[in-house]
């Protein structure tokens, strides 16, 4: 019999601290603060806590996802699409989420995909509605660039905070909070997993919310509607190894 892994143990160890935890939540209620039982929920929430970050950090490092893996999880028919598209949309979430979804093939290898669209200050290349995408400053990891654009007649000016991370294949972002911008959310993530030598998955997700002057329905169909053909520009600006222009 193949002996469970440790991030296994961990978690049938949270399981049982949180059954524990609870039956003495219970005998606490009849019993004063300072008693025997009260010392015993707080001995054992702090070993909760412990066993729980155990379990996070476990699980997170053990099973990394492949491009298999995440495909995994979608329909034949998305699955089907992105095959014969290179792109499809992903069904809106479930759940009360706003985000976006895509899935994208990109024709080029895992590092060269990561490194061209890790270049913030490049993104203008591929978005031309972008009247300004101009790096501010580095913070740290971070970089901060400002944007500026045009959607339904109203011009908008705000900064990006873009971070990556070359060895989980991520790259993220979202408003300067240091920055006073014309929007309320902006903030996404792309995620890349190796197919082969040639090609590279992309998951594409990302949350815009103008604000107050402009519908949250009218606001999330448009960005709906956008980002296929946003997402489109990317993949040939990839393929290109950054030659293309829209």
């Amino acid at each position: 019999m193949k002996p469970l892994p440790v991030s296994r143990w961990i978690a049938l160890a949270c399981l049982v601290l949180d059954r524990a935890t609870n039956r003495a939540d219970y005998a606490n209620v009849v019993l004063p603060s300072g008693s025997r039982n009260s010392r015993r929920v707080s001995y054992l929430r702090a070993l909760l806590a412990v066993a729980a970050a155990l379990c996070v950090a476990t699980d997170s490092g053990t099973a990394p996802q492949t491009a298999e893996s995440v495909l995994a999880g979608y329909s034949p028919e998305i699955v089907e699409r992105l095959h014969n598209e290179k792109f499809t949309l992903l069904p809106k979430p479930t759940g009360g989420s706003f985000y976006i979804g895509a899935l994208v093939l990109f024709d080029q290898p895992f590092e060269k995909t990561y490194r061209l669209l890790s270049q913030a200050e490049r993104q203008h290349e591929y978005l031309p509605e972008l009247k300004t995408a101009d790096m501010i400053r580095r913070d740290g990891a971070a970089v901060i660039n400002e944007h500026e654009v045009r959607i339904i007649f109203i011009r908008l000016n705000y900064r990006i905070r873009t971070e990556s991370d070359f060895d989980s294949g991520r790259i993220w972002w979202v408003l300067d909070p240091s920055y006073e911008n014309d929007l309320d959310v902006l903030e996404g993530a792309w995620e890349f997993y190796e197919v082969d030598e040639s090609q590279t998955l992309g998951l594409f997700k990302t949350r815009v919310v103008v604000g107050p002057v402009i519908p949250s329905f009218i606001q999330n169909a448009a960005t709906r509607r956008n980002v296929p053909r946003i997402v489109e520009r990317m993949r040939l600006w990839v393929n290109s190894e950054g030659t293309y222009r829209p």
